[in-house]
């Protein structure tokens, strides 16, 4: 690749003799390249939605606009080809992923790339990039929490009524039901996913420029409609505190320390199942390891490194706030490390969670010895309270039955005599009924369980009670009622290929919109294909959806890319040409039709997209 820049001067330093560059120290030192470029997408987004703007209010040509898009489109195309082998426009003297974009398009289009920057300072344009990026991570984090979810409703389905004790100060307390707990981690990260999904991103710093705002007459809101990602279409009151601020950031982080929080107190707890003590759980060979010394050894390794990991995403989050805490109101180069920060946390948690997801399903839980820890004396509590005795008088009873149990080495409430009970209870609750046959039903694990009855409880009847609603969340696969109706109207059934292919479709994590001509899609195809050819496989999901069979994966991976109101009107041309109207959109992939739409569409508009671009765009507009 050519050099992008006539001179090695950076090209924000002209009013010094030189820079950073000319320091191989300094250089290494202030760069952000090494972590920021992940961020390329959403720098070239906000730079269209800057460059329009600047087209609307006249400061730029229209043609001028052309060429900026036009080269962006080709620059992200590059980037996204040279994942491998990495993009020779990332050069670190040119310290970061905003000014590296900007010196290739100057490169491809001359001046028009040299007005790009006009009224725009890397301050508001890292501020905008960071909360465009994170309003699509948040999207991606959800999902995985989502199938984590997903994950312990599974488990309640599948082994929720095995009896288990429950422990309050990690000692017995009362019998529970796997569907229980299931349902107890179910809500904790239901609220982690609620923190993301209610993280507010209404307001765009874009033109605030460095600190101060502008002299030229920019119009923020214009630019804040251009970007078309989530609700960010109004803008910051104050120029100073958009670009100063990092609240998003942080709240983010503390979103991301929330989630690792559960997930670590979710392995401790199912560490203490694995040990031979507890007796009460197993997982997965590939999710355990043996010793080096000791060959009987089974670890809960990868329980232990989520719990572990735990404390590197609080530190994080601790460094952001530290960072923010000692700088002065407006842009300071501190806040470049908080991507690296944010980054960091953001990826140790969607680790966390996608190996949290893999063991919760490779999970096989079983009833330990119920026997020990006088775990149904609150059940009989709750029986003499039946029979008239205040609650304080029934504990008392019981305390001193249990107290008896203990002296004379009998194990079990059940294991006294009516008479027993009696003789030991009348002096206590004086007056009270006697004490009957009918309270060995409220006596044992087994029956304990049977026996709660408040909203939520965590026996047999808590979980049961949440089943039909947990069942539609999987996407409605685990009901069986009257027969779901395909696109076309007839019955669909489901045939011997389609539990791996909607367990694949799961596992690849993208909503089918974002799926055609991805990596994702052809491990779909290469493990639960069938027989069927690419196109059949994405009809086949497209009908498993309509039905309601597919689980619901949240928003897509990745926005659709920005394309002009007359490239849109091209696309809608060749598809319509092709199928007769968007809303067949989905007869498209995979077949003869799409490459000619995407090489004629690249032709007229003098864009480079790859199909799957196209596609986004397609499937954008159909909607």
């Amino acid at each position: 690749m050519a050099n992008l820049m006539s001179s090695t001067q950076k090209p924000w330093e002209h009013a010094k003799s030189g820079g950073s560059e000319h320091d191989a120290l300094a250089a290494r030192f202030v760069e952000s390249l090494s972590y920021d470029t992940r961020l390329y997408k959403h720098d070239i987004a906000g730079s269209i939605a800057h460059a329009r703007m600047l087209q609307h209010v006249g400061l730029i040509s229209a043609d001028e606009l052309s060429a900026i898009e036009r080269g962006l489109g080709e620059i992200q195309n590059e980037i996204e080809a040279a994942q491998v082998t990495g993009w020779p426009g990332w050069r670190i003297e040119l310290e970061d992923v905003h000014m590296c974009i900007e010196a290739a398009l100057i490169e491809k289009i001359g001046d028009p790339g040299r007005k790009l920057h006009t009224g725009r300072s890397r301050n508001d344009q890292v501020a905008t990039d960071i909360q465009l990026w994170i309003e699509c991570e948040r999207c991606q984090i959800r999902s995985d929490i989502e199938r984590l979810i997903r994950a312990f409703i599974r488990l309640a389905i599948d082994q929720g009524d095995i009896v288990i004790p429950s422990y309050t100060h990690l000692q017995r307390a009362q019998p529970i039901v796997v569907g229980g707990e299931a349902g107890a981690w179910k809500e904790a990260f239901e609220r982690c996913r609620c923190r993301f999904e209610n993280l507010s991103f209404d307001y765009s710093p874009l033109g605030s420029g460095a600190i101060a705002g502008s002299s030229l007459p920019l119009d923020r809101e214009f630019a804040a409609k251009q970007m078309r990602i989530g609700i960010m279409d109004l803008v910051t009151d104050n120029s100073i505190e958009s670009t100063a601020s990092r609240d998003n950031v942080l709240d983010f982080a503390y979103a991301l320390s929330m989630t690792s929080m559960w997930l670590s107190r979710w392995a401790e707890q199912w560490i203490i199942y694995m040990t031979a003590e507890f007796g009460t759980l197993s997982i997965g060979d590939a999710f355990t390891t043996g010793s080096s010394m000791m060959p009987q050894k089974r670890n809960p390794d990868m329980l232990e490194l989520i719990r572990g990991r735990c404390g590197n995403v609080y530190g994080h989050l601790v460094a952001l706030l530290t960072i923010c805490k000692g700088i002065t109101i407006g842009y300071n180069r501190d806040l470049q490390e908080d991507k690296r920060h944010v980054f960091a946390a953001y990826d140790t948690v969607r680790d966390c969670l996608q190996m949290a997801t893999a063991i919760v399903k490779s999970a096989k839980f079983k009833s330990p010895d119920m026997s020990r820890g006088f775990m149904d004396a609150t059940s009989l509590a709750e029986y003499l309270v039946t029979k008239g005795v205040p609650f304080r008088t029934a504990h008392q009873v019981v305390g001193s039955l249990v107290r008896h149990c203990i002296e004379n080495n009998i194990t079990q409430l059940s294991d006294l005599s009516v008479d027993q009970m009696n003789r030991l209870a009348t002096p206590l609750a004086a007056g009270s009924p006697p004490i009957d046959k009918i309270v060995y039903d409220w006596l044992g694990a087994e029956n304990v369980v049977k026996r709660y009855q408040t909203y939520g409880n965590a026996g047999l009847s808590g979980y049961r009670q949440q089943l039909d609603e947990w069942k539609k969340r999987l996407g409605g696969h685990d009901e069986s009622p009257a027969p779901e109706k395909s696109l076309f109207g007839e019955d669909l059934k489901l045939d011997d290929h389609d539990a791996a292919l909607i367990a694949a479709y799961e596992q690849a994590g993208r909503t089918l919109d974002d799926l055609p001509y991805t990596d994702e899609f052809e491990a779909i195809y290469k493990s639960a294909a069938g027989g069927r050819d690419r196109s059949a496989v994405f009809h086949r999901l497209h009908n498993l959806r309509k039905a309601g069979k597919l689980p619901k994966l949240g928003r897509t991976a990745q926005a659709a890319p920005l394309v002009t109101d007359e490239q849109q009107t091209i696309l809608i041309e060749l598809v319509t040409g092709a199928i007769g109207k968007l809303s067949l959109r989905d007869q498209l992939p995979f077949t003869d039709q799409f490459p000619a739409i995407v090489d004629a569409f690249n032709a007229r508009t003098g864009l480079q997209f790859s199909p799957y671009q196209v596609w986004r765009v397609v499937a954008k507009l159909a909607k």
